[in-house]
């Protein structure tokens, strides 16, 4: 089989069925297969898909995943030579899934490579990125970041000092694996799933630089385009969100746990 897509799913269903039909659409002629993981389905919910989407393998939990074990569980059922990773709020742009594989085909450094990604209204939505520092998130979650020394490390972070949609591509730190990522399933079984003692955050960045310590190059490649129908769900306000807001919470646990396995400094795997 040439391709397994993998996409997770959470309550929102009718972005799910916008989702789908783009991916049969794109996939047509290939010799492949679509694996959804559904978070705390609903019965009815299960029926009415598997109606509609007769070609489609649904994996069901009664409990939340969130993403990390969504997305390792769709990864333990997929045969293909070419694994997609896609959240269901993200549409694919016509021929963008054929350019990604073929970019791998080509690419045999190249463990991971995503594409660029835009808002529904056609604005360009970040998704690559240098890896973090402790700094770094102190400047993107404060207010600090309006101040000119948090700016300019906010502008590195995004590599605003380059030019990003270069069409041969960007080797990059780190890639937002919810937005859509393309691997090789033999690269997959080198570098290993998703470390499940994150559940949400975090666990793209770290997945990255495993890639890199495997000796793998990640790459970000605008030539494909997805559209990202993206929710910040952990945005909250100041100290208070810590109590109001479950996502906040995991979004904090996660990074103390990443910094905790990679350390505060950064590492140039180039």
């Amino acid at each position: 089989m040439e391709l397994s897509v993998i996409i997770t799913h959470h309550r929102e269903l009718n972005l799910l069925k916008k989702c789908l039909p783009l991916i049969r659409e794109e996939i047509k002629g290939m010799e492949s297969e679509i694996i959804v993981i559904l978070s705390e389905y609903q019965e009815e919910t299960l029926s009415a898909l598997k109606q509609e989407f007769n070609d489609v393998i649904f994996l069901p939990f009664e409990e939340n995943l969130y993403f990390v074990r969504s997305i390792n569980r769709g990864i333990e059922r997929a045969s293909g030579n070419y694994i997609l990773l896609i959240n269901d709020d993200v549409m694919v742009s016509p021929g963008s899934i054929r350019q990604l594989i073929d970019f791998l085909k080509t690419n045999e450094k190249v463990g991971l490579v995503g594409p660029r990604v835009l808002y529904p209204d056609g604005s360009s939505q970040p998704s690559c990125f240098r890896f973090y520092t402790p700094l770094t998130i102190v400047c993107r979650r404060t207010i600090l970041g309006k101040i000119g020394f948090c700016k300019k490390i906010n502008d590195n972070f995004l590599y605003k000092d380059k030019d990003i949609y270069r069409e041969n591509g960007l080797t990059v730190d780190w890639l937002m694996n919810g937005s859509g990522v393309l691997t090789r399933k033999e690269d997959l079984e080198k570098v290993g799933p998703l470390d499940e003692r994150l559940k949400h955050y975090f666990s793209d960045v770290d997945w990255c630089r495993r890639f890199w310590q495997n000796g793998f190059k990640v790459v970000y490649f605008p030539k494909a385009v997805f559209r990202h129908y993206h929710g910040k769900k952990s945005r909250g306000r100041g100290l208070l969100s810590l109590l109001t807001n479950r996502m906040t919470r995991i979004h904090v646990a996660d990074g103390m746990k990443y910094f905790w396995k990679w350390g505060f400094r950064n590492t140039d795997y180039r």
